[in-house]
């Protein structure tokens, strides 16, 4: 089934037309990035994110101040998103270097990087048409055209231009060793994805072509990106993430790429690329955590990361041949891009064709007159040509992953009026006050301003809000011992209100009482080897750290627990052992004084295995080093005659623990050691054909 849509539109080469109001949004960029000096929006940690079943609403500021009203918004929304998707799924892609200087020879064009006093090197191969140009070009990832015929752009006086993404980081392999790695010490492979990695390159391949276009003749305006499946998605985040990309070309990019994470992950596990099994050398490795059914906590999705090259141009192209690519999350993923582009008056700037009947990486017959019209309009200026392409087989159901309203957009200009919080000063702790007076920076043009204060950095409560004409504001009755986090929006005097500012936090000092608790040491019943352990609140206090050890004087301590709680269960623990534990109060200025310490013994308790071992086995001794007794425990599978003894660093035996008959079953023996001296022993189990050594160690 082919679904076709076609808006009546206007094109130049400068600006677009929406309706009968003159609303102009640029084809291409002189600049890399148009949002740098937008702020970035607070990043939730994991736990602080909400679920978002449907495809988030691409047009809703991040900080929740409302959707954007303005064409003009969209260059600080897509900036929010950029900086989503960078926290969340390929890591931090650097600004554009200092250092960077090019050359043109031989038809190759080299680039060197300096960063730190490290170098890289980008070399690629160019093929420019006969004439003096300046010459439209295409950048392929790995492949001169990506997987387009090459007569689509040879034919049309377009030059080819090759980047070779190894040369940032290897492919299927990247290594801290990588020269991209090596030019920014603080990223790795963990922490960045190689589509982070990969992007920054075809950046820097578009700088060295502005530093050479006095010998490359290549018109800057009229840049595309093109590759297929892998080099597909490769595509896809250059030409998002670098203004100066005027039509993006993303062939069979598959999961992680013109798709929905959050659709892929409801397709038959295992039978698509989803935020499950994606190579994650791709992807920073924290994206993990939204594995395993967790994707709906993405803030973000790829029907944003497709609407980041708005308002320049995109073409995405799907296989239902071939499942793995999972093409009904392309079909939605596009379906969402595109009421993205209607919204902001573009539609003939986006494009998608899902077809099959051909091989992966193989442009078929539909898309090619597609392909070309998309080169014609917006690398050669061709305005007269149809783009609003949508070709798909699908006709799934988008009401419960469009849930969003396509926004009336006005020409107005935004407000995006910032102030700088100045007191009281970040990270300050033990303001020992309930009262504190707030100072910003007055704001150009700001009519009122709004303070928030929270206990959380997400700000998902607000303890605080006022409106105020002032520069300060002071608030009394805050509690003692919290951290607040606070920040501050602008308002201009039409009510329009700008981003957020910066978050800051301080706290609140509250003195911990000397010595105030008492607690208990419950056995867990129905847990074997489990006790509950339970003290008194504490005033002021938001956490306790709990030590466990075999000692009053807690020399070695087997166990350190810090919990918001009064209570917590210990295990596993050993029938008849004396355990001794304390508790100590702190809050975000500071620790008490630890508790006294208290002992316990557990009995009348399971011991730590019940029925019969499949297999002979002996445990490690616990505990380990020990003074003056320890357990060890062991399973017989049968009835044996068992020996277990105790040898020093001779070889000499020194102690017999047990020489018998035992029943099958879990037992354990009881090391007392008085009468040794400090240093490490050997404790052997024979029983039937089974033997086996462990080294202990006793610390007088």
């Amino acid at each position: 089934m082919r679904i076709g849509i076609i808006l009546l539109t206007l094109l130049s080469n400068i600006c677009f037309f929406v309706d009968s109001s003159a609303q102009t949004l640029p084809l291409v960029y002189n600049i890399e990035n148009t949002g740098t000096n937008y702020p970035i929006p607070y990043l939730p940690s994991f736990s602080e994110l909400p679920t978002i079943s449907s495809l988030p609403d691409p047009f809703e500021w991040a900080d929740g101040r409302g959707r954007t009203l303005n064409f003009s918004d969209w260059e600080a929304r897509r900036a929010e998103i950029g900086a989503q998707i960078q926290n969340y799924e390929i890591g931090v892609k650097p600004v554009r270097p200092d250092s960077i200087t090019a050359s043109y020879s031989g038809n190759v064009l080299t680039v060197h990087v300096t960063v730190n006093g490290k170098t890289l090197t980008l070399t690629s191969q160019v093929i420019l048409p006969s004439g003096s140009g300046p010459f439209p070009a295409v950048i392929g990832m790995d492949f001169q055209y990506g997987s387009i015929p090459d007569t689509i752009f040879s034919s049309r006086n377009i030059a080819s231009i090759t980047f070779n993404s190894s040369q940032v980081s290897t492919y299927g392999n990247p290594q801290v060793s990588n020269p991209y790695y090596q030019l920014y010490p603080s990223l790795n492979p963990s922490n960045t994805g190689q589509y982070s990695a990969w992007a920054w390159g075809v950046s820097r391949i578009i700088d060295g072509l502005e530093l050479v276009q006095d010998v490359l003749p290549v018109d800057l305006h009229r840049i595309a990106v093109t590759g297929c499946s892998y080099a597909g998605k490769m595509a896809l985040f250059a030409g998002a993430f670098d203004e100066r990309v005027a039509l993006t070309i993303a062939q069979e990019s598959g999961g992680g790429g013109a798709t929905s994470w959050r659709y892929s992950h409801t397709e038959l596990a295992g039978s698509v690329e989803d935020i499950d099994n994606t190579d994650y050398n791709w992807f920073m490795d924290s994206m993990k955590q939204f594995a395993g059914g967790k994707v709906s906590k993405l803030p973000e999705d790829h029907h944003e990361l497709m609407a980041m090259c708005a308002p320049r141009a995109l073409y995405a192209t799907g296989n239902p041949d071939y499942t793995w690519l999972s093409n009904p999350s392309c079909y939605v993923a596009s379906m969402a891009c595109q009421q993205i582009y209607n919204g902001l008056g573009i539609a003939d700037r986006f494009g998608f064709s899902v077809v099959g009947g051909h091989s992966h990486c193989q442009v078929p017959n539909s898309q090619i007159p597609e392909i070309e019209a998309f080169v014609d309009k917006f690398l050669l200026g061709n305005d007269t040509v149809h783009t609003s392409f949508a070709d798909t087989p699908y006709s799934t159901d988008l009401s419960p992953w469009i849930t969003w309203a396509q926004p009336a957009l006005s020409n107005d200009t935004s407000f995006f009026g910032k102030t700088s919080l100045v007191s009281p000063p970040n990270l300050q702790k033990g303001l020992d006050t309930t009262s504190v007076t707030f100072k910003w920076n007055k704001a150009s043009n700001a009519g009122k301003y709004r303070i928030e204060l929270s206990i959380d950095p997400a700000f998902k409560s607000i303890a605080k809000s006022d409106s105020t004409t002032d520069t300060l504001k002071t608030y009394t009755g805050l509690l003692l011992g919290r951290q607040y986090n606070w920040r501050v929006q602008v308002e201009d005097n039409a009510g329009s209100s700008g981003p957020f500012s910066n978050v800051w936090n301080f706290s609140t000092f509250a003195p911990l009482p000397a010595k105030p608790l008492t607690g208990s040491a419950i056995p867990v019943q129905g847990q074997q080897g489990a006790i509950s352990l339970s003290w008194n609140a504490v005033l002021y206090a938001n956490q306790y750290l709990v030590e466990t050890s075999n000692t009053d004087l807690f020399l070695s301590v087997f166990a350190s627990i810090t919990t918001s709680d009064t209570n917590l269960v210990l295990q596993p623990l050993l029938v008849g052992q004396e355990y001794f534990w304390r508790v100590q109060a702190s809050n975000v200025t500071g620790s008490g004084p630890w508790s006294d310490a208290w002992n316990f013994t557990l009995t009348n308790v399971k011991t730590l295995n019940d029925g019969i071992p499949t297999e002979y086995s002996i445990s490690q001794n616990y505990p380990n080093p020990f003074n003056p007794t320890t357990t060890i425990q062991f399973g017989l599978p049968r009835r044996a005659l068992t020996r277990i003894a105790v040898y020093d660093l001779l070889g000499r035996e020194v102690q017999v623990l047990i020489d018998e008959e035992l029943e099958a079953g879990y037992h354990e023996v009881n090391v007392n050691a008085v009468n040794f001296s400090s240093g490490v022993y050997f404790y052997r189990i024979e029983a039937g054909t089974f033997t086996q050594t462990k080294k202990f160690v006793l610390m007088k």
